[in-house]
């Protein structure tokens, strides 16, 4: 697929993202690990479009590109399911870090936080084990969603809610005692910080939020870890492209 570059055109692949999502997911019927990366894979992209169609001025588009032929070349290198979270996570970071950036243009105490984690999530690819790295990644993904929650929600409606998520995010982490419980602890939290950042980009969207909030409820009814992962990156993926979508109409 070509990425777009246009409005009009960024809305057609948007559409074209979302469609290739379900086909991907339903060619995989029964194969669990390969749906997940079905949706994490689809994260990145649409992630990568809301970047694009954020950069109004073209400041980012070098950055943008680079990011994204590391991830392609990553998911063409891929070999087992780990390293397809490794490739999806570190690629979600990549994108948050660049919304970040674009988000907080002009405030030094949001830079010096960025800059804070993008230090961390270097220093976990030089010292983590396999499931460590994603692990890492993902729990570094967390603080920027909430700084871009933080930063779009300029009245303060949602502080509240935005406090009770860190702090569930602070209770997994202390409860964690493997790196697969620290990935999903991270995913699920980023998840839930995202449907606020949904709600703040358009409270409009309030139906479509609670609707992929219901199946993320639904989906965490399982045990297997797995099952688990999966629901998070598919609710990941569904958040993304709305936001994504909504905000190309209006941007």
């Amino acid at each position: 697929m070509a990425y777009p570059l246009a409005q009009e055109r960024s809305g057609e692949y948007l559409m074209a993202l979302w469609r290739d999502y379900l086909e991907g997911y339903a060619e995989r019927e029964g194969d669990v690990e390969g749906q997940t990366v079905v949706a994490a894979y689809k994260a990145v992209e649409a992630l990568n479009v809301l970047c694009r169609i954020l950069d109004r001025n073209g400041r980012y588009k070098d950055l943008i590109d680079q990011r994204l032929y590391y991830f392609q070349e990553a998911a063409r290198r891929a070999e087992d399911f780990v390293d397809c979270l490794i490739t999806a996570t570190f690629s979600i970071y990549n994108c948050l870090n660049t919304l970040s950036h674009q988000f907080s243009e002009g405030n030094l105490s949001a830079s010096e936080l960025i800059s804070k984690i993008d230090e961390q999530v270097h220093l976990s690819v030089l010292e983590g084990k396999q499931i460590e790295r994603p692990a890492a990644a993902m729990r570094s993904c967390f603080p920027l969603t909430a700084l871009l929650t933080i930063t779009l929600d300029q009245n303060q409606l949602m502080t509240d809610a935005i406090r009770q998520v860190e702090q569930r995010f602070a209770a997994g982490t202390r409860r964690a005692s493997s790196g697969w419980e620290h990935l999903l602890n991270a995913l699920y939290r980023t998840v839930e910080m995202l449907q606020l950042a949904a709600l703040l980009t358009d409270a409009g969207l309030k139906d479509q939020i609670y609707q992929i909030a219901a199946r993320f409820q639904e989906e965490d009814q399982p045990k297997e870890l797995r099952l688990k992962l999966r629901n998070g990156f598919c609710r990941l993926f569904e958040l993304t492209h709305l936001i994504a979508v909504r905000v190309n109409a209006i941007a």
